[in-house]
């Protein structure tokens, strides 16, 4: 029963057994004169069965004051520039007392619950992933119409997530240069992140305040609130490696990390759609869509239907925040239109949506496509933060190549190849793990000499860099470029997911690839 439900039904333990005595003489009176004067003479039994259906009749009136409205689930097709046209697609989903109508701009708002720094305890049981909002049931296989979808769940035979599975994973690790040292490497990593996880299933950048400072290397003070950003931070190695709330070594971590980001996210309807806002404050949309590339990822690996709905409708609000220019920013809808580092997040979370077969919408990837033309030079080799450059700047450049290869350009493409050459020329920046992150998955997928090189020298160097000792045993800090001041926990993570590149997706460019771009 909803929590809606309960405050409008009076507590049926607490009605009185009995009439006080005033009521009793006055309903004597009643039952002897007028119109009900054919019940003086009725067995008590009757008069009490009477009562007790009045009672019952006004509970349904009022429990049905609130009926349950129909919701959009996302549809489109492709019209102008000024966004989608959304048909409309119906589905039962979410309560609307529990729902706020979002603003069409939203402002961050400023978290102020009190931060809970405490060590991490050990769960039993699991939690019971059914109880976050925007549950609902088990309609996954709804979702997803043929009619309405960009893929259907019979036309693919094999789950795009079995890279990640341990027979998949021990091939693509021997295949694509990983060894034994960089898998304990991530061992290592996901006790060291586990161990910083607060009670309540959320982590923060400031994890040397959970840990009391045993290994050092906070964030920044304003990034310290970005709870959503730090949480799918965390949860994306564990996901990575094949860990998810139903299987692994790390269920119970990984279930309530996921029963947070749920929980924090702001319901509301953008356009007649459901959407889950996950941005905040000192993360926007950055925070939003990493934690959709976490929801994501848990619902393509395990096809859980409790996590069907939230990860729609944090979908859905990527689709609504779409510059006009076809790119993301900081906030909803940006009036300064896209930049390419945003965009990047907001394309893996769309691709990871699509691998769970979850509905994006093609007007969306195009709008995407038209950002890049904008932002591209040399060619399409090169890509800038919201302009063309006019020479090759490194971490944008690698961003903007592995979007390109999510929304189809085939391997043998020029100015891919052109790309991949210039990335292999800049080689492995010490000095900016962000930039090793997307590079490491550029050259991963088109693989050759330039990828074993730069794999070679990526790999070693952060397998020889990991803390060995103390507190910090398992993590990585250094100072990086473009992820200044947030901390061990993100060059962790980013150190991490970068030693699970052999597994984390399956081949782009094999023979027979599971994992199509999005189709248009």
């Amino acid at each position: 029963m909803s929590s809606t439900t309960e405050q409008l039904l009076p507590d049926l333990d607490a009605l009185p057994t009995t009439l006080p005595v005033e009521e009793d003489e006055r309903d004597e009176e009643n039952f002897t004169s007028g119109r009900f004067a054919f019940l003086k003479d009725a067995p008590a039994w009757l008069i009490s069965t009477l009562i007790h259906v009045g009672i019952l009749l006004a509970l349904g009136l009022v429990s049905l004051t609130d009926p349950v409205r129909m919701v959009n689930v996302l549809s489109a097709t492709a019209t102008g520039e000024e966004g989608p046209e959304i048909e409309e697609f119906t589905i039962e989903q979410i309560d609307p007392g529990e729902m706020e109508v979002v603003e069409e701009v939203t402002e961050p708002v400023e978290m102020t619950e009190s931060l809970e720094m405490a060590e991490p305890i050990e769960i039993d049981v699991p939690m019971d992933i059914a109880a976050i909002p925007l549950d609902v049931s088990d309609f996954a296989s709804e979702m997803a119409p043929a009619a309405a979808t960009l893929q259907t769940l019979a036309s693919v035979q094999t789950s795009a997530m079995d890279s990640r599975s341990d027979q998949m994973k021990k091939k693509l690790l021997r295949e694509y240069g990983g060894n034994s040292a960089s898998e304990a490497a991530v061992t290592e990593a996901l006790k060291w992140i586990s161990l910083h996880q607060m009670r309540d299933g959320r982590w923060t950048f400031a994890h040397n305040l959970v840990c009391n400072n045993r290994c050092g290397n906070g964030c920044e003070e304003k990034r310290s609130t970005a709870f959503n950003g730090a949480t799918a931070m965390a949860l994306l190695p564990f996901l990575g490696a094949g860990q998810t709330h139903k299987s692994g070594d790390f269920q119970p971590i990984v279930r309530r990390g996921l029963q947070y980001l749920i929980r924090s996210g702001k319901p509301g309807v953008k356009s007649g759609l459901p959407v889950l806002d996950l941005s905040e404050r000192d993360g926007n949309m950055y925070s939003h869509g990493l934690a959709t590339i976490a929801l994501s990822e848990a619902y393509a690996m395990t096809e859980d239907p409790t996590l069907a709905a939230p990860t729609q409708a944090a979908l859905n609000y990527i689709v609504a925040a779409q510059c006009r220019d076809g790119g993301w920013r900081y906030a909803f809808q940006d009036g300064r239109g896209g930049d390419t580092s945003v965009v990047g997040w907001q394309i893996m979370a769309l691709k990871s949506g699509y691998m769970g077969h979850l509905i994006i919408p093609p007007q969306t990837i195009q709008g995407s496509m038209r950002f890049l033309d904008k932002v591209q030079s040399n060619g399409g080799a090169w890509y800038g933060y919201a302009k063309p450059e006019t020479q090759l700047r490194p971490a944008t450049t690698a961003v903007g190549l592995l979007c390109r290869m999510y929304t189809g350009w085939d391997k043998n493409n020029k100015a891919l190849q052109e790309g991949v050459k210039g990335l292999a020329k800049k080689g492995v920046l010490k000095n900016d793990i962000y930039y090793n992150y997307y590079a490491a998955q550029v050259l991963r997928q088109t693989g050759g000499p330039e990828w074993d090189a730069f794999n070679t020298q990526l790999r070693d160097w952060l397998v020889e860099t990991q803390a060995q000792e103390g507190g910090a045993k398992g993590s990585w800090f250094f100072p990086s470029n473009h992820v200044s001041g947030a901390g061990r926990l993100c060059i962790t993570s980013f150190a991490t997911m970068i030693l699970e590149v052999y597994y984390r997706h399956m081949p782009l460019y094999a023979e027979q690839t599971e994992e199509d771009e999005f189709p248009l």
